[in-house]
C-alpha cells in the first residue's frame, strides 16, 4: 500500500495520498498521510470496527479515488461511493476465497462461512468497482466471475535497484551459513519444514543457523514454533506476535546466505509468486525451494538456488554437496523483477484522470 502503490501514485502532479490500515511506525510525509484503523489480530473487536473507522476517515478526507487493498473495506467503500461518489479501485493482493479455505488463518469450523462471505462481497461490489489491480497473473482466471476490465496485473516486485550482475554467489567457504525464513510464519508456508531442515543440516555441519522473521497470524501456531525451537540455540525468532518492519526484513535478507521457500502444497499458493522470491533474487540470496513449477522457472532462469522435497527431506549430505558445488546468479536479467512505478502511474492516468481537469488536485 505504501512502498509501492502509495509512493508511485504520490509522484503524480497535485496528488495527495491517504493510507488507512495497520498501525505502524511510519510517519507522514509531504503528501502521504497515515491513519491506523486496526490491529494485527484477525479476529478482534478492533478488526470488526475498522471498516467504520475507515468510512469516518473517508468522509473527512473526501478522496476522489479509493483503492481498497482488502476485502474488509469493500462494502463501506461501496457505501461511500453511493453517497459521495468516487473512483473505486480494488487492489486484489490475494485470492481471499482460496486463502481462507486452504490455510490455517481461521478456525476450521468458520472458514467456509468467512470464505463465502468474502466471495459474496466481491460479487456484489463488482458492478460498482471502476478498476482492478491484480498482484498475480493467475487471478485473471481464478477470479473471472468477480472481476472486470479495466484490469492491470501489477506483480509485487522488488522496490530498489538491480544488483551487480557480475556478483556470483558461492556458499562453501562461509564461516557461518545463515538460513532465512521470512514473511508469514505459518504451517502452510512451511515454517516447521524450515526448522526440520536446519536441524538436520546442523547435525552434519555446525555452521548452519536459522533466522525466522515475520508475523504469525495464528497465536497457537506461534506457540508451537516457539516450543519447537526452544532447545536449539542456532535458531532464533524475530517478531511473531506483531508484524516486523519491512526494512528489518530486507536487512535480514542482506545479511544471510540462503533464503528458504519451504511452502507446503496448497491450493491458495501453489501458482503464486511470493514477494520474498523477488526480494531474495534481487539481493542475490540463493534459495532452497520446494517443488513448484512457477518458482522453478524463475530459479532456472537466474540459477538462483536448489529445489528439494521438504516433506521428504533428502540426506543432509546431499543438500550440503549441492550447496557447496553450486555457483548462483550466473545468468538472467534481474531488471525484469524490479517494480516499475510508471506501469501503475500510466494505467491510473489513462483510465481515470484523462477526462478530468488537470488543475484539480486528486486524492487517493
Amino acid at each position: 500500500m505504501y512502498e509501492k502503490i502509495g509512493k508511485s501514485l504520490s509522484l503524480l502532479v497535485n496528488t495527495e495520498i491517504h493510507i488507512a490500515g495497520l498501525k505502524s511506525s511510519q510517519i507522514d510525509e509531504q503528501n502521504i498521510h497515515f491513519y491506523p484503523i486496526f490491529s494485527a489480530t484477525r479476529i478482534s473487536i478492533s478488526r470488526f470496527i475498522a471498516p467504520w473507522k475507515f468510512l469516518i476517515r473517508a468522509v473527512k478526507v473526501k478522496p476522489d479515488t479509493i483503492i481498497v487493498s482488502t476485502h474488509e473495506l469493500l462494502l463501506v467503500t461501496y457505501l461511500y461511493k453511493i453517497i459521495f461518489g468516487c473512483t473505486f479501485i480494488y487492489d486484489v493482493q490475494e485470492n481471499y476465497f482460496h486463502n481462507i479455505l486452504y490455510t490455517d488463518a481461521f478456525p476450521s469450523l468458520i472458514k467456509p462461512i468467512i470464505a463465502r462471505w468474502v466471495r459474496w462481497k466481491e460479487r456484489v461490489c463488482k458492478k460498482h468497482i471502476n478498476g482492478y489491480l491484480l498482484a498475480e497473473k493467475i487471478y485473471r482466471n481464478e477470479l473471472a466471475d468477480r472481476i472486470q476490465e479495466p484490469i492491470l496485473v501489477l506483480e509485487n516486485k522488488y522496490v530498489g535497484s538491480a544488483p551487480d550482475t557480475s556478483k556470483i554467489v558461492r556458499i562453501k567457504d562461509e564461516n557461518k551459513i545463515k538460513l532465512l525464513y521470512s514473511g508469514t510464519i505459518a504451517t502452510s508456508y512451511g515454517v516447521f519444514e524450515a526448522i526440520d531442515l536446519v536441524i538436520r543440516l546442523y547435525l552434519k555441519d555446525s555452521r548452519f543457523e536459522l533466522t525466522i522473521i515475520g508475523f504469525a497470524p495464528n497465536c497457537r501456531e506461534l506457540t508451537k514454533v516457539k516450543n519447537r525451537i526452544a532447545s536449539f540455540p542456532f535458531i532464533k525468532l524475530i517478531g511473531g506476535e506483531k508484524p516486523v518492519d519491512h526494512t528489518e526484513i530486507l536487512s535480514a535478507i542482506q545479511s544471510h546466505h540462503i533464503g528458504l521457500l519451504p511452502y507446503r502444497f496448497n491450493e491458495s499458493t501453489h501458482l503464486r509468486v511470493p514477494t520474498k522470491l523477488f526480494e531474495y533474487f534481487l539481493n542475490h540470496l540463493p534459495v532452497i525451494c520446494s517443488y513448484n513449477p512457477t518458482w522453478e522457472e524463475y530459479i532456472e532462469t537466474y540459477r538462483a538456488g536448489i529445489i528439494i522435497q521438504f516433506n521428504n527431506l533428502p540426506p543432509a549430505m546431499d543438500i550440503l554437496d549441492q550447496l557447496s558445488n553450486a555457483t548462483f546468479y550466473t545468468q538472467g536479467d534481474q531488471k525484469k523483477l524490479i517494480w516499475e512505478e510508471s506501469n501503475l502511474q500510466n494505467w491510473y492516468t489513462e483510465q481515470f484522470l484523462q477526462p478530468r481537469s488537470e488543475t484539480l488536485p486528486q486524492g487517493v
